[in-house]
């Protein structure tokens, strides 16, 4: 009995101490964390959206920018080689129209135009 606890109680503590090596950072993809370029340019088979909203940060490191739209909802925007040099005309409460492509689980603005 009081080996059956024993095993029990190491298999948790293994468990624990384990566990927080395979969390995720939130709030960036993972393509944004480790990457010094752009994203890859999505596939022309991918269906474009459009959103309009207000950008709320920007991160040019990541080549990133965050966007909260008309509804209220905040998106994270990744760029590509062709937006990622609009990333330094844009501030914080700009009101902006973007159009953006899902690739490989980011959201990649492929047109950022003011609003």
């Amino acid at each position: 009995m009081k080996t059956s606890r024993g095993l029990a109680i190491g298999a948790l503590l293994t468990l624990a101490l384990v566990s927080p090596s395979f969390a995720v950072e939130p709030g960036l993809p993972s393509a944004a964390k480790d990457t010094t370029a752009p994203v890859k340019k999505p596939s022309t088979f991918a269906l474009p959206h459009r959103v309009t909203g207000e950008v709320v940060s920007v991160n040019k490191r990541a080549h990133a920018f965050t966007l909260k739209t008309l509804d209220g909802v905040t998106m994270l925007l990744m760029t590509d080689s062709d937006t990622d040099p609009q990333l330094s005309t844009l501030r914080k409460g700009d009101r902006v129209n973007v159009s953006y492509k899902n690739s490989q689980g980011d959201k990649v603005a492929t047109k950022i135009t003011r609003a």
